[in-house]
């Protein structure tokens, strides 16, 4: 047991902090937990959520950690969500709903306070994550599994197994909230604890130390991984562009890293690929917790992540009457003969089969071939906006004026400025 102690008093030297927010759930791992940091003296709080999934024992869990605050003189946070009636509302997965609830709380505790989290992941968990993310394809970065310290969250348990702690609450005399629902093996997790572990663990003895090696090795690669793909990242990113020569010359984990720093599903991987063979203009679409696309440009793929319909709204006019030619002309502004003009003026965006009778040319042309040898790029082309009459288009904005309408010296006049 004295080993326990040593960690908490190891790892929590290494990761200081004027206050610390124990994730608390009432059962085993977090009691064992509590107890470790009240015996360090650390500046301990207690956070907890009750999801009101299993009636009364959910209120008894909340009800056994307030009582074990007020005997320690330690501050406790809760709070209480109906996820059932969430659930029933607006549909999802229970576990990853419950992880959202739990997370922004945990957020907005940081926000408003400042200091850091503390989980009581263990050893076990470790390995349950790493087959998880094994089954679900997630790479070296889900191999990896949880690290002991990232970011405002603190997992100092990592390197003990469940039974360790078992053994720790009862030499201790702790007391601890059973939940019946982990006996259950409806869900993934809860099914590789209770079935398919302990079958492998009795075959092969020394699984979770091995396991432990790997998730070591692999963050140890994720991280350097992640080191040198942000220094290269922090080259484009700003602008949102991946260029083709930099990505040609990534491995596929790069590739996968690059995804991920982008914000952007790791499915899409084989997606991308053929999107870097094909032509400039193709687009590849995205869906998730985060939608967008990827455009193939000429040296690369524009990056666009969230609302796709951000440009919903061409901007405004501002016209100003009696007004004078300039010597000098800018583009985004345009000089009317208000004479010329059938019905009301209006801004929109361009549609296919646009055609105008541009200054400069017999005929007319295309938007698309406007827009086409004016160079715009492919994922700025649908925000391509027009001035119109009720018949007619009287300005491709910033790169052809029509000659229909323009004004001249010593005819009315009036400008016709666009703002954003």
């Amino acid at each position: 047991m004295l080993k326990l102690n040593q960690q908490i008093e190891t790892f929590f030297s290494a990761h200081p902090a004027e206050r610390y927010f124990l994730a608390c759930s009432g059962g085993i791992d977090s009691m064992v937990l509590a107890s470790l940091m009240l015996a360090q003296a650390l500046p301990l709080e207690l956070v907890h959520v009750n999801y009101g999934l299993r009636g009364d024992e959910s209120d008894k869990d909340q009800l056994f950690l307030d009582e074990f605050c007020q005997r320690h003189c330690i501050p406790f946070h809760a709070k209480k969500v109906n996820l059932r009636e969430f659930l029933n509302e607006h549909g999802g997965n229970l576990q990853e709903e419950a992880r959202k609830v739990r997370y922004a709380f945990f957020e907005e505790i940081l926000v408003n306070h400042g200091a850091k989290v503390v989980l009581a992941h263990h050893a076990d968990d470790q390995v349950e994550t790493f087959f998880l993310n094994l089954a679900r394809g997630g790479g070296m970065m889900g191999l990896s599994g949880m690290l002991a310290a990232h970011g405002h969250y603190l997992r100092p348990l990592l390197p003990f197994r469940k039974q360790q702690l078992l053994d720790y609450a009862h030499q201790h005399g702790l007391t601890w909230r059973e939940d019946r629902t982990n006996a259950e093996s409806y869900y993934s997790r809860n099914k590789l604890r209770n079935m398919i572990l302990p079958e492998l663990g009795a075959s092969f003895p020394d699984l979770v130390d091995q396991i432990t090696f790997l998730t070591h090795i692999f963050q140890e690669n994720q991280a350097d991984l992640e080191k040198r793909m942000a220094l290269m990242i922090a080259e484009f990113s700003p602008k949102h562009f991946i260029p083709l020569d930099k990505y040609d010359s990534l491995n596929e984990l790069e590739r996968i890293e690059l995804l991920r720093q982008f914000n952007l599903p790791l499915g899409i991987l084989p997606e991308v690929n053929k999107l870097a063979k094909a032509e400039k203009g193709k687009v590849l679409n995205f869906s998730g917790t985060a939608p967008g696309r990827l455009i193939r440009e000429q040296s690369g793929f524009y990056v666009e992540v969230g609302d796709l319909d951000q440009h919903k709204h061409p901007g405004t006019l501002e016209i100003e009457a009696n007004a004078t030619l300039p010597e000098v002309f800018s583009k985004s502004a345009i000089y009317l003969n208000p004479n010329l003009i059938s019905g009301d003026i209006q801004l929109r965006f361009w549609q296919v089969g646009d055609r105008m009778k541009p200054i400069g040319m017999n005929g007319s042309k295309l938007i698309s071939d406007i827009i086409t040898d004016a160079k715009v790029p492919h994922h700025l082309r649908q925000a391509q906006r027009v001035l119109v009459d009720d018949h007619r288009i009287l300005w491709c904005v910033g790169h052809a004026v029509s000659r229909e309408a323009i004004a001249k010296l010593g005819h009315p006049c009036i400008k016709v400025t666009v703002n954003d």
